[in-house]
């Protein structure tokens, strides 16, 4: 399926609604910057008469993540957010309005989206902690410069991987050392280690969310777009052909 927009304000009520429950992040593209800044919808005002939002038809965002983008967006008329849900990836273009400083939220207020462009969401499978289909790599090791001083940042937890991609588990422990890490950071130092291998490569940074719920409640994801394709996940005949066999396991379909 390609790119499509939909107006329907039924869908565009829903996946508001869904962002809000799940606690989800998104992603905000601000007019001429290339960083892609972190949030949260914390409140959707759909313009219900029962609604207790102080303006309405607006969406309440989070602060910003990295900082520096709270003060540029109040100097940009346009914004677009991304996010996805399930398997499809989801954007809108919105106005900023004003900051919030209610005592129960605090953040960005922009314009409740007229429609919703919709796309696949992934073009490859991927591999999920806990799932039927458990990432063949176990761990990973972030190699980055702090000073004149290279840092190895080791026994990172894999969460999920894709042909493009991998999601990196950070603990409270491990969190103070990513401080200079954000989305779009590029991250030139990476290994993922499974119990045959180690492969080395490199890639960006597209996301960093809070997980909020099970195992993994209080960890950060760190979602990493990958600059190779990882040839282990090229296709699941490579990976039961050649992997299986030597880990002596079997990995489910």
């Amino acid at each position: 399926m390609g790119n499509y927009i939909t107006k329907s304000e039924g869908r565009v009520r829903q996946a508001l609604d869904l962002l809000v429950a799940r606690g989800k992040s998104i992603a905000v593209k601000i007019q001429g910057e290339q960083t892609l800044f972190d949030s949260k919808i914390v409140e959707a005002d759909h313009g219900d008469r029962d609604s207790n939002s102080g303006i309405a038809n607006t969406v309440h965002i989070e602060w910003l993540s990295p900082p520096v983008g709270n003060s540029l967006i109040q100097s940009s008329h346009t914004i677009e957010v991304k996010f996805s849900l399930a398997k499809y990836n989801f954007a809108f273009t919105s106005d900023y309005v004003t900051t919030s400083l209610r005592s129960s939220y605090r953040g960005h207020i922009i314009s409740y989206p007229k429609a919703l462009r919709v796309g696949d969401r992934r073009l490859h499978d991927r591999y999920e902690t806990g799932s039927k289909k458990a990432p063949i790599f176990a761990t990973a090791t972030i190699k980055m410069k702090e000073g004149r001083t290279q840092v190895n940042l080791s026994d990172l937890g894999v969460f999920d991987v894709s042909e493009n991609g991998v999601g990196i588990l950070v603990g409270k422990k491990a969190l103070s050392r990513f401080s200079r890490i954000g989305i779009g950071t590029r991250l030139n130092g990476l290994e993922l280690s499974a119990p045959w291998a180690i492969v080395k490569t490199h890639g960006i940074v597209k996301h960093m969310s809070k997980m909020r719920r099970g195992e993994y409640n209080g960890y950060h994801l760190l979602g990493i777009e990958l600059d190779d394709k990882l040839e282990f996940y090229a296709s699941d005949r490579y990976v039961a052909d050649t992997v299986e066999p030597q880990i002596g396991c079997t990995l489910n379909s």
